[in-house]
């Protein structure tokens, strides 16, 4: 847009190119004046420009649409960070499937190792005999008794809930790979840290994809379609990685009981913010 320049001549136009004219915002610096420019041609060229307040103008109704679609986009403030102990408590609540589960937290170690359920065919009593062999036997080469009773409960859950991810997986190495893989990862057993790698326990079943490829199956079995509120609110870095299930009942005492001093430390600090 283009001001009023001193040396421009209004009588004289010929030859003259709006673009030789340097912009001269003059001297009014009000910037509600700025708000509607008038530019005025003769015979398709630029001979004047000049500003007036457009709440007196014809175009009012205008301005106040875009004054509203500002408004509409300015954003919200940012919402306050969440506490760490709610941070806490919400991570807890996956991991333990609910508030209540959280609060009966104990330490007592997994002892009452499940039956296998009643089956209708020899088949599958012989696939899922056979898993359950297999994950005996994972548990006391790489892990400890305790931990073969959360994988019998594991199976036991998914065989209740979706027997078709023992029957149709593609071996029984598969599916006790699946549930040693879950386990461990719900407990934090894998990984930096844990008591084994991936590696070992893919080679401890003799699988060549890794156990995690049917964990994943497992998991789903499990836990369906539910959301974990922990993965919008971020698990706290001091805590362990655990896999949240949200089944108390596939975690071992040592688990639980580093959940139970996490549970009482953050319910401590809740007291002290409302007080």
């Amino acid at each position: 847009m283009y001001g009023y320049h001193p040396s421009f001549d209004r009588a004289d136009i010929s030859g003259y190119s709006p673009y030789d004219v340097p912009y001269d915002p003059g001297p009014d610096d009000d910037p509600e004046l700025e708000r509607l420019r008038l530019l005025a041609f003769v015979d398709g060229r630029l001979v004047g420009s000049w500003t007036e307040r457009v709440e007196e103008s014809p175009w009012a109704a205008v301005a106040r649409r875009l004054d509203r679609e500002r408004q509409q986009r300015v954003l919200p403030p940012p919402p306050p960070p969440v506490p760490t102990y709610q941070r806490v408590l919400a991570w807890l609540d996956d991991i333990c499937g609910d508030r209540a589960a959280v609060l009966a937290l104990a330490g007592d170690p997994l002892t009452d190792e499940p039956d296998l359920p009643e089956v209708e065919t020899p088949q599958a009593r012989a696939r899922l005999t056979a898993v359950a062999e297999l994950l005996d036997a994972v548990a006391a080469g790489c892990f400890d008794p305790e931990s073969a009773v959360a994988f019998r409960a594991c199976l036991v859950r998914v065989w209740l809930r979706e027997p078709e991810v023992v029957l149709q997986a593609a071996s029984a190495a598969h599916v006790a790979g699946g549930v040693a893989w879950l386990v461990a990862k719900a407990n934090g057993f894998l990984g930096a840290g844990g008591r084994i790698t991936v590696t070992r326990l893919k080679e401890s079943l003799g699988l060549h994809p890794s156990p995690s490829t049917y964990g994943k199956v497992v998991q789903r079995a499990l836990v369906g379609y539910r959301d974990f509120d922990s993965q919008r609110t971020g698990r706290v870095y001091e805590l362990p990685d655990l896999l949240p299930l949200g089944l108390p009942e596939l975690l071992v005492g040592q688990t639980r009981r580093t959940l139970a001093r996490a549970r009482d430390r953050a319910l401590e600090a809740q007291r002290a913010a409302a007080a």
